[in-house]
């Protein structure tokens, strides 16, 4: 672990952070990896807990496009310990391994389904800071509509806080995995 952060013990939380803590335990059986930094700031960590939980699981689109744009976000901001996550999460929700590694890699992966890659494009093209063009927005709103492309909006966003809280504080790979990002 990082020497920005001491290593975690939720027994050192405050009892404001403690309570976030249980409740984030007892409603998921977990808490998730950029908590243990997030806590810090009880209630910061208690109103993005329920906004997470929803982009994650909550959303109207299908698991493998939040998977893809999950991976968009960690591949821009080299975040490796979300990248160790949510690489093999994207390839349990159905994404091609060979689209993963060209994520990983930098290429353009080639996709087989439309959907996924307007996601890709989407999410890429935000990343860039370059927003997206009228066709590819038509293409979003045909493939997902308005509501889909909020949700994916949103976790562009969340996961750009994801990846800057992981990146800032040196958090290494997931279970000591070697750096996955070039």
């Amino acid at each position: 672990m990082s020497t920005r952060f001491p290593p975690f013990d939720p027994d050192d939380l405050t009892a404001d952070a403690r309570a976030v803590y249980d409740r984030i335990l007892a409603e998921r059986g977990y808490v998730p990896g950029p908590y243990q930094f997030w806590l810090a700031s009880p209630g910061f960590s208690d109103r993005i807990e329920p906004v997470e939980e929803f982009l994650r699981h909550g959303v109207s689109l299908d698991e493998c496009l939040v998977e893809i744009a999950v991976l968009v976000v960690a591949k821009h901001w080299r975040a490796q310990y979300v990248w160790t996550s949510h690489g093999p999460a994207a390839e349990k929700a159905g994404v091609a391994p060979a689209v993963v590694e060209a994520i990983r890699a930098g290429d353009t992966p080639r996709f087989e389904n439309d959907d996924e890659e307007i996601c890709y494009r989407f999410c890429a093209d935000m990343m860039a800071g370059q927003g997206v063009d009228d066709g590819l927005w038509e293409d979003a709103r045909a493939a997902f509509g308005e509501v889909g492309i909020n949700e994916l909006l949103g976790l562009l966003g969340l996961y750009t806080s994801v990846c800057h809280t992981m990146v800032a504080y040196r958090m290494p790979t997931k279970n000591g995995e070697p750096d996955p990002l070039p």
